[in-house]
């Protein structure tokens, strides 16, 4: 009834049908040989990075644009004034990242010219109240990918844990806790996969870009934690390595998409506690954030629950801050920050 199992099986064989790597890589090239320099919406940069250019943007009237770069600034307006509202109604410190779009932050390995990303932050920068505790990081990751920092992954949307670990500085530091921060030579960088292949050359069929890498900072400490998912213990704690043999291999971090993920020390110490309200970026920001908080993570891009009442869910766990961390591309292709309260 709710219409859950029919997309399931939609999106199960859009992505099985036979063939299907060898059909969308053959398309890639094709496409590249007419000199488009993308292929589904996704470019191919110097250096063999890729990103995404089009999106599904939501509109103010309630339907979606498909595959479109233009950006509705009236829906940036009111996602701001959604989290305007919520930073208002909110009686403890609440911190707002939106992250970047890998187009936004690797724009100098494109063509593909960079005045739609700056329209879009500079909207959300006009539109926020001053009291918000933005972080407007996008032309500090932009500065650091441009001087060669492995910030974003080539493959994928995602930050790589280089990436994630500036975020964990800056949260930390927009909290009060900046002589808190690990120093980054205090972990061990273990690099988990050398073959990563992410969303961007899946959809692209550019598989003959470089692979990406995924690395673990590590403190010793991982086993100290108890990490639950939707109410069930999870095996892997803060690491589930099992997707390393998958396709999937980012979810690793907090064993990918659950809907309720908690994060204590097993030993039961009290600790200050941070309500986390979500999209997947978060998953590989939340292994360094708990190293000092008790975690609650919602998801806030969850089909099943709606987490944006992001002041309610707050007092319900007893948090003693909020962090929304949310990437600008849902902020484009959904209706979440606008609903925030």
């Amino acid at each position: 009834l709710s219409g859950e199992l029919s997309s399931a099986y939609n999106d199960y064989f859009a992505d099985q049908f036979p063939w299907r790597n060898a059909l969308v890589s053959l398309k890639g090239g094709l496409e590249l040989l007419t000199g488009k320099g993308e292929n589904n919406g996704i470019l191919l940069g110097r250096g063999g990075q890729l990103a995404k250019r089009l999106f599904d943007t939501a509109r103010v009237d309630g339907n979606t644009e498909q595959d479109s770069d233009v950006i509705d600034p009236i829906h940036l307006q009111n996602a701001a004034n959604g989290i305007n509202h919520a930073a208002q109604n909110l009686d403890v410190p609440m911190v707002v990242l939106l992250t970047g779009r890998t187009v936004d932050v690797a724009s100098s390995a494109f063509v593909y010219p960079s005045a739609m990303s700056d329209e879009l932050l500079e909207t959300l920068r006009q539109s926020l109240h001053s009291d918000v505790k933005y972080l407007d990081l996008v032309p500090d990751y932009r500065a650091r990918y441009e001087s060669g920092e492995y910030v974003y992954y080539r493959t994928d949307h995602h930050w790589t844990t280089l990436g994630a670990y500036y975020a964990y500085c800056d949260i930390m530091k927009t909290l009060g806790r900046r002589s808190d921060i690990i120093d980054a030579d205090a972990f061990q960088k273990e690099i988990a996969s050398t073959d990563f292949y992410g969303t961007f050359a899946s959809a692209s069929g550019f598989h003959f870009v470089k692979p990406d890498s995924i690395e673990l900072w590590l403190l010793g400490n991982e086993d100290d934690f108890l990490v639950t998912a939707d109410g069930r213990t999870l095996d892997g704690g803060l690491y589930n390595r099992a997707h390393l043999d998958g396709n999937d291999k980012y979810s690793i971090f907090l064993d990918g998409t659950h809907d309720v993920v908690t994060v204590t020390k097993k030993d039961g110490q009290n600790r200050p506690k941070l309500a986390i309200f979500k999209d997947s970026f978060a998953n590989s920001v939340a292994p360094f954030l708990a190293q000092h908080f008790d975690l609650v993570l919602y998801n806030l891009s969850s089909p099943r629950t709606d987490y944006t009442d992001v002041t309610a869910y707050t007092k319900a766990c007893n948090a003693d801050a909020a962090l929304v961390l949310y990437t600008l591309g849902n902020v484009i292709e959904t209706d979440k920050m606008n609903r925030l309260r």
